[in-house]
């Protein structure tokens, strides 16, 4: 379960790069195109986005505003860090319930893809899914960070047992 969004990133983002060679090859060899992979990639591209944010959550390397660091006081710190997630924690829990009401409401309008005819449905499912995989690893990394006392970023995470 640690390393389930790794395993699909990379599994996503090695789909799009293969989808996206042939394309090109495709174009400059054979003077023609394939006409799915553009609007497959598209949906593989945003899916790789939404799956690769819970991992870089769980990491500790996501983007922060670390100009506060130099302004505030070090007692004011974790509390502040603390504070900031607490609000993005929610904005996550927000997210994921409105994108599953906006999920839910494509099913009953039924529509599709233009090209490849998929349900707009499960195109969208990756908002609930990923914002609910990233309040997981928010809440994971904060409980990490702030009752344990361990580093915010951990590079070490994706090593074996064997590597370490």
């Amino acid at each position: 379960m640690r390393n389930l969004e790794r395993n699909i990133s990379w599994l996503l983002l090695l789909v799009l790069t293969l989808m996206l060679t042939a394309q090109v090859i495709a174009r400059f060899i054979f003077f023609t195109s394939i006409g799915w992979i553009e609007e497959f990639s598209r949906i593989v591209f945003i899916w790789y986005i939404y799956i690769s944010i819970s991992w870089i959550i769980l990491q500790g390397r996501h983007i922060r505003v670390n100009v506060l660091d130099m302004v505030l006081p070090n007692a004011w710190k974790q509390p502040f860090y603390m504070l900031a997630d607490f609000i993005w924690l929610l904005f996550n829990i927000l997210m994921t319930y409105y994108g599953y009401r906006f999920v839910m409401s494509e099913v009953e309008v039924y529509s599709e893809t233009a090209i490849l005819e998929i349900p707009e449905a499960i195109v969208h499912a990756i908002i609930p899914i990923g914002f609910a995989l990233m309040t997981i690893r928010l809440a994971q990394h904060m409980i990490r960070v702030y009752l344990h006392g361990e580093p915010e970023v951990v590079f070490d995470i994706e090593r074996t047992e064997e590597e370490l």
